[in-house]
């Protein structure tokens, strides 16, 4: 009888793997049951795949234009999953294409962008997937961008710009800026280590021989012939995002084992301003978020492993989710709703769970416009995958958020910033005359702005002005300045600018 009904039960998965669009999923390759998860009040969550071994481990996910979800294997091939709508199976194809090992996706621009960080079949860097026959399937391959294999701190997300003719792509501090040389850069080409005292690098040898710029984010034309430097100073920012009013924000990693030290930064969501530079450096060197010359986070978060982000815009959830940037945590197993909140010129918020489970190593979250749910994916370092989704079921309303107009003194702040950044990137009449008044300014992130728009133009057109400064605020946003540029670009004039620095110190400089 044993026999008889193990031959029927071997008959039955043959049949199942012949007719189903999934392959038959063995008992050890399931992915955590939904059973063991906890989300917020009102919603629920449903496992729509396990992936099987041969499927590999998932770790980026897109949607495209007909609302079929793509997601890459870490160390694999890519794969397009079709959501029925109103519910039933799911089915997979693998995508007969020569790449794979992504960890960034993005549809746009009728192609596929695939961010490859890894060496084979396509080594590292942007890549642009295109149907040029209208048989749904992708047969041209471009390289948009090279870059170099940086293991799980390499090329990371790629996402569509608020302006909808642009793509953002973001990599970690093992990423070297491509080259040549991207033409335009909105961040000031003299970073360094900028140490006043020396510092220990990291014990372990870690990340010992990658210095500044660190991590970085990317704007790209379409084709991508057209390449700018957003901001430098991550340590491991796996993906980015934009709001509803097209302000960028990303989730940088810590350093796990500074835990406890005085130079220990925990994971942190950063406001993406133009210019920025947000201080990571190998061992003791990182930039405390004080320093002068650093961006501030947002908001702290604590230990952990940041992968995939996304903000709920679209998504049929009430008001306070749909405004929410949702950020996941490989380590602990957690997705976090981070709801944001003007702050100056930037913005601070709070945090709260908004899933949890164990074992779920959390590494790409999205939000599918043609259902509103949104779909997190499970997986990396060839751990268990899997695929879900997240409805909600509650009483509260999902009707599109109404958007939440800035107040008067918000939109007077953000548009000064805006403007103060549209002098980012090179030499422009007029921009030191705009800068200079905010130097001083009571908000941190305008002293920045301004700061790095003066940083762009001729040191010879401000140096004198800088020298002579009498507001402290503002001799001290311009002495940073000062002490960058001319020890960085002018290493003959460097000298004179710092003992003029130490005269206007003890008062011996010019009034």
């Amino acid at each position: 009888m044993r026999l008889c009904f193990l031959a029927w039960l071997a008959a039955f998965a043959c049949w199942f793997s012949l007719n189903s669009s999934s392959p038959v999923i063995a008992a050890d390759e399931q992915a955590t049951p939904v059973e063991q998860l906890r989300l917020a009040d009102g919603f629920q969550a449903e496992l729509l795949h396990s992936v099987p071994k041969d499927q590999g481990s998932w770790v980026a996910m897109t949607v495209d234009n007909r609302g079929r979800l793509i997601a890459s294997d870490q160390y694999g091939k890519l794969y397009r999953i079709t959501v029925p709508n109103g519910g039933g199976p799911i089915a997979i194809e693998t995508l007969n294409v020569e790449i794979g090992m992504a960890q960034g996706l993005l549809y746009a621009f009728d192609s596929l962008y695939v961010n490859v960080n890894g060496d084979k079949p396509k080594p590292a860097g942007l890549y642009r997937l295109q149907d040029t026959d209208g048989d749904d399937q992708f047969d041209k391959i471009t390289s948009l961008v090279k870059l170099n294999f940086g293991a799980e701190h390499g090329p990371h997300a790629v996402v569509l710009g608020p302006d909808g003719k642009s793509i953002y792509l973001c990599a970690g501090n093992n990423t070297f800026l491509p080259k040549p040389a991207p033409s335009e850069s909105r961040v000031p080409r003299i970073w360094s280590e900028d140490h006043l005292l020396g510092r220990m690098p990291d014990a372990r040898g870690h990340n010992a021989d990658r210095l500044a710029p660190g991590g970085f984010i990317l704007r790209l034309s379409p084709d991508g012939s057209e390449q700018e430097i957003i901001c430098t100073g991550f340590r491991n920012e796996y993906d980015i995002a934009f709001n509803p009013d097209g302000e960028l924000f990303s989730y940088d990693a810590d350093m796990e084992w500074d835990i406890g030290t005085p130079w220990y930064r925990p994971t942190r969501v950063c406001h993406v301003v133009s210019g920025a530079e947000f201080g990571w450096r190998n061992g003791t060197g990182k930039w405390p978020a004080y320093y002068p010359d650093s961006v501030p986070a947002a908001v702290d978060i604590g230990p952990g492993s940041p992968t995939g982000i996304a903000f709920g815009t679209g998504a049929k959830f009430p008001a306070k989710y749909q405004r929410a940037l949702f950020i996941a945590d490989w380590s602990y197993g957690i997705i976090y709703a981070v709801h944001l909140e003007p702050n100056g010129a930037s913005y601070t918020g709070t945090f709260e769970k908004f899933i949890t489970g164990v074992p779920l190593p959390v590494t790409d979250i999205i939000v599918r416009p043609q259902d509103g749910a949104m779909y997190f994916t499970i997986g990396g370092r060839r751990t268990q995958s899997g695929l879900y989704r997240v409805t909600y079921t509650g009483k509260e309303s999902t009707s599109p958020a109404e958007k939440i107009e800035a107040s008067s003194e918000v939109a007077k702040l953000r548009d000064a910033r805006h403007e103060l950044e549209s002098f980012h990137g090179e030499p422009q009449t007029g921009a030191i005359e705009a800068a200079w008044p905010y130097l001083g300014h009571e908000d941190r992130f305008l002293r920045f702005a301004a700061r790095i728009a003066v940083e762009h133009q001729p040191l010879k057109q401000w140096q004198s002005k800088a020298l002579s400064e009498q507001d402290p605020r503002a001799l001290i946003t311009a002495m940073v300045a000062l002490a960058r540029v001319a020890g960085a670009q002018h290493p003959d004039e460097a000298g004179g600018s710092r003992a003029a620095i130490q005269d206007r110190r003890s008062g011996a400089g010019p009034s």
